[in-house]
């Protein structure tokens, strides 16, 4: 469960930019975040970079319904970890996370699923991670890739939540940023949370299976 003190006060339509060092813990708070709209009924996009689409969608099975799961697997494929690799309903998968092009194509699909056909209204989506994303394309790519994804998720009063295993100061991140509206640091047991004007600090922990977010410090 993710505890609703940490979102009550961000807009709808906002983009979310989750940050940390290496093995801060970004990924899994990601996951309880979207794990948290999956019990609120939404519906969730999650773009993988970092794990196959078979274990999100496993992690996220052994905790909730997975209806109104869609995953975008940019791995599977450039790591040959399936010998054939079709899509399904729930998971669609590109060549790799340089194939941008194949990403926005599938996430278009998804959104246009949730939206149009089976009338979601509201929609988290997630990249996991922007630092892949950044290793392999160059930021002006990276950019105009993600200027597309935040103005739809704008569009649709949704949120965008995407982690970067990096500080968020680095100048490279610098044209990112403005396309962000929050941005939430993750140190140690704690969760910095700066935008619209206001700062907070959140203490957290896992456990026994789930993200509990205490009071403000």
């Amino acid at each position: 469960m993710f505890h609703s003190k940490l979102d009550i006060n961000i807009p709808k339509g906002s983009n979310i930019l989750l940050s940390g060092p290496p093995l801060s813990g970004t990924s899994m708070m990601a996951k309880y975040i979207c794990l948290d709209a999956l019990e609120r009924k939404e519906a969730v996009i999650y773009i993988s970079t970092k794990e196959s689409g078979e274990k999100i969608q496993k992690w996220v099975s052994e905790r909730t319904d997975i209806k109104g799961l869609g995953i975008v697997d940019c791995i599977s494929k450039s790591l040959r970890l399936k010998t054939n690799i079709e899509d399904s309903n729930s998971i669609k998968y590109v060549s790799s996370s340089v194939d941008l092009t194949g990403v926005s194509v599938k996430y278009s699909g998804l959104l246009e699923r949730f939206w149009n056909i089976e009338e979601y209204k509201n929609i988290r989506v997630t990249i996991d991670s922007l630092s892949t994303l950044l290793m392999y394309s160059n930021v002006q790519t990276v950019f105009r890739f993600l200027h597309i994804l935040t103005g739809r998720v704008k569009k649709i009063d949704g949120y965008g939540i995407f982690t970067l295993d990096e500080d968020p100061e680095n100048p490279q991140v610098a044209p990112i940023k403005q396309l962000i509206d929050i941005i939430i640091k993750i140190e140690k047991n704690k969760i910095i949370f700066s935008g619209f004007g206001i700062k907070e600090e959140f203490e957290f922990e896992i456990k026994e299976g789930k993200l509990i977010v205490g009071g403000k410090k």
